[in-house]
Formats: C-alpha cells, sequence, structure tokens
C-alpha cells in the first residue's frame, strides 16, 4: 500500500496585515512553508489586501507610454489617474524628442524591426557597432562591448571578469544585477559597507593576501538612495592594493561630466577605472547596456559571457535611439543643465519643509518614511492626487529605512515641481513625517 505523502499545512494565521511584499520570503521561510501551491496561495492573500487597500502598485500601467505626465490605469479596478510621474529614469526627457523619435524612424525603415540573432551568431550591425565604437572614445577606452540591457551586461560582464582564486568585494547598496552577476561567477563575494573608503580598504588588506585576482564594484550614483560614490577616494587605495575597479554608471553616464560623459570623467578618475558599465535606459531613453575597458579586457568579457554569447542584440530602433541621443546631448547641453537645475530646486524646497532626504545628491531624492504603514499610505494618497512615485521597502532597502523615491527628469515642469511639494508638504504633516 502506498504511503500519503505529507504536505506541510498552511498555518492558521494569516500573513500579517502589514506584511510587504519582499518580506513574504522571510514569513513562508519561518513557517516552514515549501510547497508551492501554498507559498502562491498565501502570497495571493497578500496582494488581495493590497489591491483592496488600493495600495498594490505593481499591477498601474500608463495608458499611452512613459511621459512626465501621463494617464495611468489601475488594472483590477479600472480607475485611471491623470499623473505626474517621478518613477521614470529618462533623466533627459529624450523618449519625448521630436528630433531623437524622427532620427528612429528613419532608421527602422532601412534595418528593420529586429536582430534575429545574437552579436556572435550575426545580429550585429552597423548601428551597433557605431554604439560601441561612440562610447569607447567618450570614455577614452580602447572598446566597449555591448548588451541588449542594462541587467545583463552586469549579469554577464561580472559573471565573467572573475579570474582564478578571485574575489569580489562589492557595495552593499549594489543593484541586484550587480549581486546576480557575482553568484554567477561562482567565486567569493562580499559586500563592504555603503560608501565607507575605510571598511573597503579593511577588507582588501585582508583579500590581497588570499586572492590573486580582486574585483571591486560600485555604483556613481546608487538607485536606492540618491547618493554619489566617493569614487576619488577608491582609486587611490589602487596606489596601495592590486584590484581590478568596476563602476556602474547607469544613473550618471549622459547626465554628468561634458557631453555626459559620466561620473568617472566628471571626477577625472576614468583612465584609472578598468571596467566603465551603464545601461542605455536611463538617459539615452531607450534599453541596451554596454562594459567598456581595455580591447583585451573586453575580449575576455565577451568569451565567457552567455548573456552575450547566448542573448539577441538589441533591436535597430533601440539602437537608432541611443545613438540618436547621444547626439543630442552632445549638441544641446540645456539638457543636462536644466536637469540639475530642477534637482535643486526640488531639494531645496523639500529641505526647506524639513523632510528627510538622507544624504542624497544626485536627480534620484528620497524621502524617508521608515514606518511601512505610513509609507504605503502616503503613496497611495499621492497616487490620489495625481502624483505617482514609488514606495520602496524590504528587501530592496533595509527594514527601517523605507522610502518615497522620486527620480527628477528635465521634462519635470516648474509647475508639476510646486505642485508636488504642495501636496507633499500636507501629507507630511498629516502623518508626522515633518
Amino acid at each position: 500500500m502506498e504511503t500519503a505523502i505529507a504536505l506541510p499545512t498552511i498555518p492558521p494565521d494569516p500573513p500579517p496585515a502589514n506584511l510587504g511584499i519582499g518580506t513574504f520570503i522571510r514569513y513562508v521561510h519561518e513557517k516552514g512553508i515549501t510547497d508551492l501551491d501554498q507559498v502562491a496561495a498565501l502570497l495571493e492573500q497578500v496582494v488581495e489586501r493590497y489591491k483592496a487597500a488600493g495600495t498594490f502598485a505593481w499591477e498601474r500601467y500608463t495608458e499611452s507610454g512613459s511621459d512626465s505626465q501621463a494617464v495611468v490605469i489601475t488594472e483590477h479596478s479600472g480607475t485611471r489617474t491623470d499623473c505626474s510621474l517621478w518613477c521614470l529614469n529618462h533623466y533627459l526627457g529624450l523618449n519625448r524628442h521630436p528630433g531623437v523619435i524622427a532620427k528612429v524612424s528613419e532608421r527602422l525603415a532601412k534595418f528593420g524591426t529586429g536582430c534575429g540573432t545574437s552579436a556572435v551568431s550575426g545580429g550585429m550591425s552597423s548601428l551597433h557597432k557605431e554604439i560601441e565604437r561612440r562610447i569607447a572614445g567618450m570614455l577614452g577606452k580602447e572598446k566597449a562591448v555591448l548588451y541588449p540591457t542594462g541587467y545583463t551586461a552586469n549579469l554577464g560582464a561580472l559573471s565573467a571578469i572573475p579570474g582564478k582564486n578571485a574575489i569580489v568585494l562589492f557595495d552593499h547598496e549594489a543593484h541586484a544585477s550587480i549581486i546576480d552577476g557575482c553568484r554567477l561567477s561562482g567565486k567569493p563575494w562580499m559586500a563592504f559597507r555603503h560608501n565607507d573608503v575605510g571598511n573597503l580598504e579593511a577588507k582588501l588588506k585582508r583579500a590581497q593576501s588570499r586572492h590573486d585576482n580582486i574585483v571591486v564594484v560600485v555604483e556613481s550614483a546608487y538607485s536606492m538612495s540618491g547618493d554619489l560614490c566617493p569614487i576619488r577616494e577608491i582609486v587611490k587605495l589602487k596606489a596601495k592594493y592590486k584590484f581590478y575597479l568596476y563602476v556602474d554608471e547607469a544613473h550618471s553616464f549622459g547626465i554628468y561630466g561634458p557631453e555626459g560623459k559620466g561620473y568617472c570623467v566628471e571626477q577625472g578618475v576614468a583612465d584609472e577605472v578598468d571596467f566603465i558599465m551603464s545601461t542605455l535606459s536611463k538617459a539615452t531613453a531607450s534599453i541596451g547596456g554596454f562594459v567598456a575597458a581595455r580591447e583585451d579586457l573586453c575580449h575576455w568579457i565577451m568569451a565567457n559571457s552567455n548573456s552575450y554569447l547566448f542573448q539577441a542584440c538589441l533591436t535597430p530602433p533601440d539602437a537608432a535611439a541611443v545613438l540618436a541621443c547621444l547626439d543630442e546631448i552632445r549638441d544641446e547641453p540645456g539638457h543636462i543643465e536644466s536637469l540639475h537645475a530642477k534637482n535643486a530646486y526640488f531639494r531645496g524646497k523639500l529641505t526647506g519643509l524639513g523632510f528627510d532626504l538622507g544624504t542624497s545628491k544626485s536627480p534620484i531624492v528620497p524621502i524617508y518614511v521608515p514606518e511601512v504603514p505610513k509609507l504605503l499610505a502616503m503613496s497611495k494618497e499621492l497616487y490620489e492626487r495625481g502624483i505617482f512615485s514609488v514606495s520602496v521597502v524590504y528587501p530592496a532597502v533595509k527594514q527601517n529605512e523605507g522610502r518615497l523615491r522620486f527620480i527628477v527628469n528635465a521634462s519635470h515642469t516648474t509647475k508639476q515641481i510646486d505642485k508636488t511639494v504642495e501636496v507633499l508638504a500636507e501629507l507630511g504633516a498629516k502623518y508626522g513625517i515633518i
């Protein structure tokens, strides 16, 4: 007679009412639940609770694409809200620029809609090669490797770069794509305290006697906190320790430095940085990613990176958009000037009201709201008042460091900024944040 397999039962107590989606994983682990059907059923309880409360932002979408102002639809209720959008990384607003759109349309007719295969299998076109040469020249590197997305650029490059007996040291606030790339490398990795050069040095001291290759990974501007990296101080460590430095410029390429060449160029350290990476989905308003370095190191990455070898190239229209945006950034410095002026204006008003913005400086502006119920309630009321931002909770950040995140774009108007500040002032007072 067959013996029935006893599956774990769903505990009698439902998931806590204030449970965040990310914290849910910890909850099911603590309850010892491993069966997929049961985990999914419990998660659905959490999702339905958020839907009923109007705080399930994952299902919201724009009616006609990304812009600084758009109609946002909530899927389960069908409600439509005209919102100013503060969640987009199109820092310069070039995704709506008429000149960019015209250039993309022209090249679409010539190059078609897709590539059909990976770079090494015939998917590359003259557009892709033009991007690689253009970026390498901007950053003063011998070569650039082009990927279909920024995520897979980090995933592929960081899985490939560490050699034998290597270790990767990365900033504690590093993006998920960096962490996933380190995991995929199969080499040891370790985080150092955020922007703490002393803590990094302590780990370098321990690592240098145990590892032949050390790779240090930082971001120039951090996506959750808006902090800028102390890149000059980290570069100085190269005089004392042997390591390769990898800088993710996803939130600085195109908006810092002359002609948008990035934070490393602006800080005068690009020559000392071994690998400069960025996405192409933000300032350049398209999709894709790159890693720029010495030619031999680029060939090493290409030979060992599955997301380069086995992933189709970014489409020709996307490539055309990148090139058109690079032209626009080079030819019209007013885009970058406008962005930083609006960032300063927005920040000045918020700090004047007493909001906690942490140590952020970039166009990513976090407003810290440590209590999750207050954070979610504020996010909901902002949306209802026509302001669409993003609430960031654990595990994206520490449990007591929840925040609203506002991303300033050059396309935001002074009127939009003023209205947003006005509503934030009301809600900040209501919920005891200011």
